[in-house]
């Protein structure tokens, strides 16, 4: 074992070696016929195509040769860029292979994964991802912020087919998804990476990238097409047509009727790089409940991930430091165009829509922040522009939201950022001027008064042997930003965090890391006070994707309600595993201690507890629960303060990789006798069925029920739903 030890923490102290070996270079070839998709790479044409096959092992192992056989080809026609995989396995029979949802293929099951930057950039690029039942995942890999997001839903097509040798797949992506209008001789930068997880979670890819690397992209092969001549799909419109029966009772109002809503969604591809997209009445029927969240003991409003079509792609793009732009915050639109620009060096995104969902306005202060409920609609708009040069990129932000009432937020500002191999900074400043609606009746904050704050956030990350993040904001209490999701102002906060990490290719334990951290908030502009949070903690991860995170917070503060400082300590950990194929995920989450009850200001002993367990008893059905609960437990001689918890079942049936059923259940109870309010209780159920027939024809249908009842004993409700959408794609 200590030689084994003594091995991984020589690969680490070796890296600069490793690193300089470069990645694999291919071309393309031609293909005179389209590949017909069926993941068997049976085509002649693949045999013509110059292999990706140098593989390196990136995790647990270090820069090792790859213990598993890969191939990729690439070929292309007009039309398409065709990625053919070639996955060898030593032991066939333990293959990873369940169905799962679009966007679920991941860590726990065998995948692989191809990064193109059709620019060259190395600022960005697409990622396709596939797994053996041909399950897609797809998204956007950001150089700059050093985000991978799987927001985006592009337009290509896989096929896989699994042997007694392991797995193949064929990807068939079209170059108008890839936004390439160009002709001629070009070199795209190209990165394939790995994934088959046993007792190791064994990462594997064909650019020699080290551990902690602050770039990706920088370590990329190239991919040459000697006569790239595409031919555009230039327009696609996709109109949809949602039927929903509707039927809703309560104190909240009732409701019933059929709906007959269509709508629009087309996009226009002018040029390289370029695209216009347009949608009219949108409706996202298709779209599954948010995860519940425990809110009862929380000063500021939390935000939920963008599970919207429309608005995930290009997501990245206005994804900056600060949160200034967070489509949550658009409702339901009545219509929304936005346009994209991607090329090697300047990138863009601009939107404007008009809303009539009326969605809550945070209003955010230093102690806590509040919601308002508008009653009148509003137009939206929101642009952002970026340039690279070298190893850095520049860009400019604005954002407007203008409510019928006469009352507006202005946002605006600029950005930069620069990097190398070990180090990455980015700066950002904004500027906002706000007009409140006239509208005390709504929020006691909206007076009609004008504010004008300003917000500016700095980072420096370190990455070697040592690593180690330095973070500085500033929110000036007039500071808002009503499409973006700043719950916090009046405010300067300085953020560090020391990690020593050690690699090991040992059984039990590959990565040890240590580290330190420091939080330290205080008033600006007129507010008093200050938060710290040093915090010692442990990072592990080894056998079986095991991972934990432990930390202990012996010396916090925050500030109440009231501003008063209260100090708590408590500990913190999150721990996981993947067990086996047919428990590939069991998850713990939790912190225990004295911690603030912001309702009351006093310092409680206190616990949050979570799990998650993913079963796969069979590759076609998956089975999730998620659980968290909040307890706030009383003094000596005092009742228990706050019991607060979600609960929340799925099961998924997958008929194929493109047709699947899904039935939810969840539950939220909320109960506080100090002080003394009622019960709250929220019940919803859903069974989706989702069936994607072809690239062009998607068909959904689905059942909802949900009821709640309020702290008030007379406030209830309850609804049923029954719906069914079709949209279909056509193309010119």
């Amino acid at each position: 074992m200590r030689v084994r030890w003594l091995c991984g923490w020589l690969m680490v102290l070796a890296w600069p070696a490793a690193a300089a070996e470069r990645a694999q270079s291919v071309a393309a070839v031609r293909t005179a016929a389209p590949i017909v998709l069926d993941g068997r790479l049976d085509e002649a044409a693949w045999s013509r195509a110059q292999p990706i096959d140098r593989f390196y092992e990136t995790y647990p192992g270090y820069l090792a040769s790859a213990p598993e056989r890969t191939e990729v080809r690439l070929l292309y026609d007009d039309d398409n860029l065709y990625v053919g995989l070639r996955l060898w396995l030593k032991n066939p029979a333990r293959l990873r292979k369940p169905f799962v949802r679009r966007d679920q293929v991941n860590y726990t099951h065998d995948y692989v994964q191809i990064y193109l930057d059709p620019q060259g950039s190395r600022r960005g690029s697409y990622l396709f991802r596939v797994n053996a039942r041909g399950t897609r995942t797809d998204g956007y890999q950001d150089e700059a912020q050093e985000t991978e997001t799987l927001d985006p839903d592009y337009d290509w097509d896989v096929a896989s087919h699994i042997d007694a040798h392991g797995w193949s797949a064929e990807m068939r992506i079209p170059l108008s998804t890839l936004r390439i209008a160009r002709s001629g001789a070009q070199r795209w930068a190209v990165v394939v990476t790995r994934g088959v997880p046993r007792e190791q979670n064994t990462q594997m890819a064909s650019a020699p990238f080290p551990h902690d690397s602050n770039c990706f992209l920088c370590y990329a092969g190239t991919v040459g097409f000697a006569d790239l001549s595409p031919r555009p799909e230039h327009l696609i419109a996709t109109p949809g047509l949602t039927l929903t029966q509707r039927r809703d009772d309560g104190s909240f109002g009732r409701r019933r009727g059929l709906d007959v809503e269509p709508s629009l969604d087309a996009k226009w591809l002018p040029g390289d790089g370029d695209a216009l997209d347009l949608t009219v009445n949108p409706d996202f029927s298709q779209v599954e409940a948010d995860v519940a969240q425990l809110t009862a003991n929380q000063r500021f409003a939390l935000d939920l991930p963008e599970k919207r079509p429309f608005f995930r792609e290009g997501a990245d793009l206005v994804a900056t430091a600060i949160p200034a732009v967070y489509t949550r915050s658009i409702a339901a639109p009545d219509y929304g165009l936005r346009y994209t620009h991607r090329s090697a060096g300047l990138e863009g995104t601009g939107f404007v829509a008009r809303d009539r969902g009326r969605p809550a306005i945070v209003e955010p202060g230093f102690l806590g922040s509040s919601l308002g409920l508008p009653d009148f609609d509003s137009d939206v708009g929101f642009g952002r522009l970026r340039d690279t040069f070298g190893h850095g990129d520049v860009g400019a932000l604005a954002a407007l939201k203008r409510n019928d009432d006469g009352s507006r937020n202005r946002v605006g500002g600029v950005d930069a950022s620069w990097s190398s191999d070990s180090d990455r900074v980015l700066g950002q400043w904004l500027d906002a001027a706000t007009r409140n609606p006239r509208r005390p009746d709504l929020l006691p904050d909206w007076r009609g008064q004008s504010l004008h704050g300003a917000a500016t956030l700095l980072e420096w990350d370190h990455s070697t042997a040592n690593l180690w993040s330095l973070r500085y904001e500033r929110y000036g209490p007039g500071f808002r930003s009503w499409l973006g999701y700043v719950p916090r102002v009046g405010y300067q906060r300085l953020h560090g965090e020391y990690y020593r990490p050690f690699y090991s290719t040992a059984r039990w334990l590959n990565t040890i890391e240590p580290y330190a951290s420091m939080d330290r908030l205080e008033g600006i502009g007129g507010h008093r006070g200050h938060e710290s949070d040093p915090a010692l903690g442990l990072v592990l991860s080894g056998y079986k994707s095991f991972s934990a995170d432990l930390s202990w917070h012996s010396r916090a503060s925050v500030l109440d309600g009231g501003g008063h400082e209260r100090h708590t300590d408590y500990v913190a950990w999150q721990l996981s595993a993947s067990p086996g194929p047919r428990l590939p995920l069991v998850a713990f989450t939790g912190q225990r201690g004295r911690i603030v009850d912001y309702a009351t200001g006093e310092v409680v002993p206190g616990r949050t507890i979570g799990w998650r367990v993913l079963a796969r008893p069979l590759d076609r059905l998956e089975l999730e629960a998620r659980y968290d609960r909040d307890i706030l437990d009383g003094l000596a001689g005092q009742r228990r303060h706050l019991s607060e918890h979600a609960l929340q079942w799925f099961g998924t049936w997958h008929f194929t990789a493109r047709m699947y059923a899904l039935l939810s259940w969840q539950r939220y109870m909320s109960a506080r006798d100090v002080p003394a309010t009622q019960r709250e209780r929220h019940d919803n159920a859903s069974l989706q069925f989702n069936w994607d027939v072809s690239r062009d024809l998607k068909l959904y249908w689905g059942l909802r029920y949900g009821r709640a009842r309020g702290e008030d004993p007379a406030a209830y409700g309850r609804g049923r739903e029954v719906y069914f959408k079709a949209s279909y794609s056509w193309r010119r």
